[in-house]
């Protein structure tokens, strides 16, 4: 696209953002666009930029400054008749004599300063809230590009495990979403997955600084538009492709670039990972203390990605049926995943813990002690289940079954099988030494 129409679309179109480049992060989006000496935004889009994010690339910076927009209307407003109507007080005629501080010249020859708020015009003031950026000293035959980053725009990976008896299929969604009245539109899009630090962004305001808006945590954006999106029509936008790893993030791309309007969410195929090595099973955690505990066991689903996937809310189903809502971590390819989807009533636990034996020395003091704990499992499930029980205890030495001691931490997995509406029972040995 031509610059000079670039330009002048943008000076028609304040609430657009016609960007070269859009870099969507998963809280943020970074924007590049040809440099102009000037450029507007409305308040309802600059409220969601970070004012510390802008600098121009292609050249030494310039000289960048940021004053509200109503300040160039109201400097056209100098020397002209206003009325000032202080709280509570009637209204005075007056001349605005001086911008920067709005001081006011009332008809009976005195000064004063007053409020913005407290003065009414003969002329249709522009919106409040707006800032104007400037740009001095670059030079525009070097085509230099304006960035900065805004959290109106953002995207965030969610993912569905469908199960249909023996068949598993893991499908993954881009969720593009555009929290703002303004318009996004972008030839090159690409996405990143991972985590970027940033310092606590603020609003710059006339009056003082402001802090953003807070994003929505990850699934509790409703998903407005899916599919192939708004504008853009037969482009190929349909997929999300992956470029791979950069510098610890995951790179996207968007093929077909993006439009993206006030308020909208566009949700996009995203990546084709295959699941290995699915299994169910029912996990319980515990702490030994020397006490009885019962309790209920955990539902847990375990698989292994064969791509690596950022972090995301996951559905998953059975059957049509949703089982359970959670957030998959950070995915390494082949390394498995296990998910934990929450409490199952149908499997319940007793663990009983019996003292069998004391050590002691020629004083009496106890040398160590010896337990036998029992985990014993009824269900009332359709299907049989297996159980696996991590048991987690500390002692300056540690023997289990028998077995070579341990110092410090010791953790004891344990499994078993438990029939449908059938009961079983696991049993070791501890020998803990003080």
């Amino acid at each position: 696209m031509n610059r000079n129409v670039f330009a002048l679309m943008l000076a028609f179109a304040p609430s657009t953002v016609f960007a070269t480049d859009l870099r969507i992060y998963p809280t943020f989006t970074e924007v590049r666009q040809p440099a102009s000496r000037e450029l507007t935004f409305p308040s309802s889009q600059w409220r969601w930029i970070q004012p510390g994010s802008f600098s121009v690339s292609g050249q030494t910076p310039g000289t960048l400054s940021l004053h509200p927009a109503e300040l160039d209307w109201l400097r056209t407003q100098e020397g002209k008749s206003v009325t000032w109507v202080p709280p509570g007080r009637p209204s005075v005629p007056a001349t605005l004599e001086r911008v920067d501080d709005l001081l006011l010249r009332l008809s009976s020859g005195e000064y004063v300063n007053a409020q913005r708020n407290d003065l009414t015009f003969s002329e249709k003031p522009p919106l409040q809230g707006g800032v104007t950026l400037a740009l001095t000293s670059i030079d525009t035959a070097k085509n230099p590009e304006l960035l900065y980053r805004t959290q109106a725009l953002f995207w965030r990976p969610r993912y569905e495990l469908n199960l249909n008896g023996a068949g598993v299929n893991l499908a993954a969604l881009a969720q593009m979403t555009n929290l703002s009245d303004q318009v996004f539109t972008a030839g090159k899009v690409d996405l990143y997955g991972g985590s970027v630090q940033q310092n606590q962004p603020t609003s710059f305001s006339q009056s003082g600084a402001v802090a953003l808006p807070n994003l929505p945590a990850a699934g509790q954006i409703s998903n407005v538009t899916s599919g192939s999106g708004v504008g853009f029509a037969n482009t190929g936008m349909n997929s999300v492709n992956s470029v791979g790893e950069v510098r610890g993030l995951q790179r996207y791309t968007l093929p077909g670039g993006l439009q993206l309007g006030r308020g909208e969410s566009l949700t996009l195929p995203f990546l084709k990972p295959q699941s290995r090595a699915f299994s169910r099973y029912a996990s319980v955690q515990s702490y030994f203390d020397g006490q009885n505990h019962s309790g209920t066991a955990n539902r847990h689903y375990k698989f292994t990605s064969s791509l690596p996937l950022p972090t995301g809310p996951l559905d998953v189903r059975e059957g049509g049926l949703l089982v359970g809502s959670v957030q998959l971590p950070a995915v390494q390819a082949g390394k498995p995943v296990d998910l934990d989807l929450g409490v199952d009533a149908e499997l319940r636990y007793e663990k009983i813990v019996k003292r069998t034996g004391v050590e002691k020395n020629d004083k009496d003091l106890v040398l160590s002690t010896t337990y036998q704990v029992t985990y014993r499992f009824a269900s009332t499930k359709a299907t049989a289940t297996q159980v696996s029980v991590r048991e987690q205890l500390y002692g300056r030495s540690v023997s289990v079954d028998g077995q070579t001691s341990q110092n410090g931490q010791v953790i004891l997995n344990r499994q078993v099988g438990v029939p449908a509406n059938g009961i079983a029972s696991l049993t070791f040995k501890l020998k803990i030494m003080n």
